[in-house]
C-alpha cells in the first residue's frame, strides 16, 4: 500500500511555447507558390510575342555551335561564349577575361535540336553549313515565341526557388518568416530592373545562374541538417552549374561559409570546414575555364566600347566606378527610366570632388561596416547585405574589367539582397501594429508597388520586341550612348528598306544619318557606325561619301567581313550618278562617274552599257563600240547593247 503522504517528485517545468505570429495572409505555402508563379508569368507574358533583340543574334542566330544542336555542345563547353562570332568577324577575343558561360548556350543548342527557325535553316544550308536536324521546323515568329516562353518559365522557376530558400532557411526562425519570404520574393519578381533579363533571351544566363545559386544554398543547408549524401552531391552539382551559367557564383566561396555560420549553429571555423567540398568544385571549374578560354587577358586598348575607361585617368576611372555603384543603388529604389545600354558616353567620367561619388563611398563603406557588425551578431541581414555587395562587386570593374560600365541585367542578383533588406525593414516598422493594421499596411504597400511596377514592366517588355523598337526607343533615353546611337541608325536604315513610301524611306535615312554621325562624333573609331553611315549615303546615291566611310572602316578594321559585300555596291551607285549627270548634259562628268564604278565592279555589264550610251550620245562611236563589245562579252544576250551596236555607223565610216 502506497504512502499517500510520500513526497512526489516535482514535474519538470514545461518551457513556454514560442510566440508565433499568425500569418498575415492566411494562405498555405503551396498557394503562395502558385500566386508567385502566376504573378511572375503574367508580368512577362507579353514578352512571349517578341522577336530577338540586342545580343540574341550573336549568341543564338550567328552561333554555329548553337545551330548544330546537340552536336555543338562539345564546342560550347570548351570555347569562349563568343568564339563562333569572333571567327565570323575575323577577330580574336575582344572582352577582358573571356566569357565562359556555356550552360545557357547549351540550353539554346538543346532547344535547337527540337525546334528550328525555317528561315535560319535555309540560310545555314545556303552557306553550306551543318545545322541541327531538328524535330520541328517552324516560322521565325513561332521559333522566337517558344524561346521567350522558355525564358519566362525559367524566371518563374527562379522566383519559386527564391521563395523556398527564404521561407525554409533564411527567414525560417523569424516570427512571421514565411510572410516575409513571400513579400521579399514578390518584390523581387516585380522589380522593373529585371525586364532586360526576362525580355532578352540571351540573358537566360542570368536567370539560370541565380536559379542554380538558390539550389546550391538549399541543398548545401539541407545536407548540414540531414547529413544525407544526396543533398551534398546536389549542392555541389548545382554550384558547378551556377559557375557554368555565369561568373557571379564565384562569390559563393564567401557566401556559403557565411550562410552556414548565420543559419546553423556552426562556429566560423566549422562553417569554413563545411565549405571545403564546394571549394573543390570551384577548383574544378577554374580548370575547365582556363582550359576553355585561357588565362585572363587585358581588354584591347583600341576599342572604347569594350574598354569604357580607355580615355579616363586612373582617378577618373575609380571615381566613375564608385559613381556607377551609386546609380545601381539608386535604380534599386527608382528603376526609371530603363535602357538597354550604358556604355560610352552615357555616363560621363567622374572625379572624387563629385558629391555623388563621395556620398556613394560613404553609403557603401557604411554597408560593409554594418554587414560586419551584423555578422558578429549572427543576424540574417548580414547575408542579404553581403549578397548584394559581393554580387555587385563582380560587375563593378574593381575586381576585374568587365568591358562595360553598367547594365540593368548585371544588377539582377544583387536585387535579391536589396529586397530582403527592404522587407526586413518594412516588417520592423510595422512590428508594433495590431494584426489588422499590419495586414492593411502590407496590402496597401504591395498593391501600390504592383501597380507602379506593372505600369513600367509591361510597356518596357513591348519595347524589347526587336532591335528596331528597342534602339529607336532607347536612343531618346540614353542619347549619348555610342552603341545605342549606332544601332538606332542601323535600324532606321532597316525601316527605310522596308518602307514602300519613298518620302518616308528618305526620312528614315536622314534620321539614320543623324544617329550615326553623332555616334562617330562620340567615338571616332566605331567601325559599325562608319559601315552603316556608308550604307545611308549609298541609299541616297552619294557614293563618294559612302566610299569615304567604308575606307575609314577598312582602315580601322581591315578584315571586317562585310566590307567585301559593301564595296561592290559602289559600282551601280556611281553608274546612277553618272546617268543623272548625263540627263542634265554633263557627259564628261557622266563618264568619269561611271568609270569610278568600274573600279569596284569591272565586270558589271550595265555600267559598260551606259558608258557606251554616253559615248554614242557625244558621237564618240569608236569608244561606244568598245564599251558595248565589253558589255556583250560579259552578257552576250544584252538586248540594249545589241540594239546599240546595230545603230552604230560602220567602222570604216567613223572619222
Amino acid at each position: 500500500m502506497q504512502n499517500k503522504n510520500k513526497k512526489q517528485p516535482a514535474k519538470a517545468a514545461v518551457p513556454p511555447k514560442p510566440v508565433i505570429s499568425p500569418s498575415l495572409f492566411g494562405i498555405p505555402f503551396k498557394t503562395k507558390c502558385i500566386i508567385l508563379a502566376v504573378l511572375s508569368f503574367l508580368l512577362y507574358t507579353n514578352t512571349i510575342g517578341n522577336e530577338y533583340a540586342l545580343d540574341d543574334g550573336i549568341v543564338i542566330i550567328k552561333n554555329d555551335y548553337v545551330q548544330q544542336g546537340f552536336k555543338g555542345i562539345g564546342k560550347i563547353l570548351s570555347t569562349d561564349a563568343y568564339d563562333s562570332y569572333y571567327k565570323q568577324m575575323n577577330a580574336g577575343q575582344m572582352l577582358a577575361g573571356g566569357r565562359y558561360r556555356p550552360l545557357s548556350i547549351v540550353v539554346f543548342a538543346m532547344e535547337q535540336s527540337f525546334v528550328a527557325d525555317s528561315a535560319q535553316l535555309k540560310d545555314e544550308m545556303a552557306q553550306h553549313k551543318n545545322p541541327a536536324h531538328s524535330m520541328f521546323v517552324v516560322s521565325s515568329a513561332t521559333y522566337w515565341h517558344i524561346k521567350h516562353f522558355i525564358n519566362v518559365l525559367f524566371y518563374v522557376a527562379c522566383i519559386l526557388s527564391i521563395f523556398y530558400f527564404l521561407s525554409n532557411f533564411l527567414f525560417k526562425k523569424l516570427s512571421g518568416g514565411e510572410d516575409m519570404a513571400f513579400i521579399a520574393t514578390a518584390l523581387f519578381a516585380i522589380h522593373p530592373l529585371h525586364t532586360e533579363v526576362v525580355a532578352n533571351v540571351k540573358s537566360l544566363d542570368e536567370i539560370i545562374s541565380l536559379l542554380c545559386i538558390m539550389g546550391t544554398f538549399i541543398f548545401s543547408l539541407k545536407y548540414l541538417e540531414t547529413k544525407v549524401n544526396k543533398h551534398l552531391f546536389l549542392g555541389m552539382l548545382l554550384f558547378l552549374c551556377s559557375l557554368l551559367a555565369k561568373e557571379y557564383a564565384v562569390m559563393l566561396i564567401f557566401l556559403l561559409p557565411l550562410a552556414f555560420y548565420l543559419l546553423t549553429d556552426k562556429k566560423p571555423t566549422e562553417a569554413i570546414m563545411s565549405s571545403i567540398p564546394y571549394f573543390v568544385v570551384f577548383g574544378i571549374y577554374m580548370l575547365m575555364r582556363i582550359g576553355s578560354v585561357g588565362m585572363p587577358k587585358n581588354v584591347p586598348g583600341g576599342e572604347i566600347l569594350n574598354n569604357p575607361y580607355m580615355l579616363a585617368t586612373h582617378a577618373q576611372k575609380m571615381a566613375t566606378e564608385w559613381y556607377v555603384l551609386g546609380k545601381y543603388l539608386g535604380m534599386m529604389f527608382f528603376p526609371y527610366p530603363l535602357a538597354s545600354d550604358y556604355s560610352y558616353n552615357t555616363i560621363p567620367y567622374q572625379s572624387f570632388s563629385s558629391p555623388a561619388v563621395l556620398l556613394t563611398i560613404l553609403l557603401y563603406v557604411g554597408m560593409v561596416v554594418w554587414g560586419i557588425k551584423l555578422t558578429k551578431e549572427k543576424n540574417i541581414l548580414a547575408f542579404a547585405i553581403f549578397f548584394y555587395l559581393l554580387n555587385l562587386a563582380m560587375v563593378s570593374n574593381f575586381l576585374v574589367d568587365i568591358g562595360a560600365t553598367m547594365g540593368e541585367r548585371l544588377a539582377f542578383h544583387s536585387t535579391l539582397g536589396f529586397v530582403i533588406v527592404i522587407t526586413y525593414g518594412l516588417f520592423y516598422l510595422i512590428r508594433k501594429m495590431d494584426f489588422m493594421t499590419k495586414r492593411n499596411a502590407i496590402g496597401t504597400v504591395m498593391a501600390l508597388l504592383l501597380v507602379l511596377c506593372t505600369a513600367e514592366c509591361i510597356p518596357r517588355n513591348v519595347e524589347w520586341k526587336n532591335d528596331v523598337s528597342l534602339f529607336i526607343t532607347d536612343v531618346k533615353t540614353v542619347p549619348n550612348s555610342t552603341m545605342v546611337l549606332g544601332n538606332a541608325g542601323a535600324r532606321y536604315i532597316d525601316l527605310a528598306e522596308k518602307s514602300k513610301d519613298q518620302k518616308q524611306s528618305d526620312m528614315y535615312v536622314r534620321q539614320a544619318m543623324q544617329c550615326l554621325i553623332k555616334s562617330i562624333t562620340l567615338d571616332k573609331e566605331y567601325v559599325t557606325s562608319y559601315l552603316n553611315l556608308g550604307v545611308a549615303y549609298y541609299k541616297i546615291n552619294e557614293p563618294d561619301s559612302a566610299l569615304l566611310c567604308w575606307n575609314q572602316a577598312k582602315q580601322l578594321y581591315p578584315s571586317h567581313p562585310t566590307l567585301k559585300m559593301y564595296f561592290p555596291l559602289l559600282g551601280p551607285s556611281y553608274m546612277y550618278k553618272g546617268i543623272a549627270m548625263g540627263k542634265v548634259g554633263n557627259m564628261v562628268g557622266a563618264v568619269q562617274e561611271m568609270k569610278k564604278g568600274l573600279a569596284f565592279t569591272p565586270n558589271n555589264p550595265d555600267i559598260w552599257y551606259n558608258i557606251g550610251g554616253v559615248y554614242f550620245t557625244i558621237h564618240q562611236y569608236d569608244s561606244a563600240r568598245m564599251a558595248w563589245n565589253k558589255t556583250l562579252q560579259l552578257k552576250p544576250d544584252y538586248k540594249d547593247a545589241l540594239r546599240g551596236m546595230s545603230a552604230l555607223p560602220p567602222a570604216q565610216q567613223i572619222k
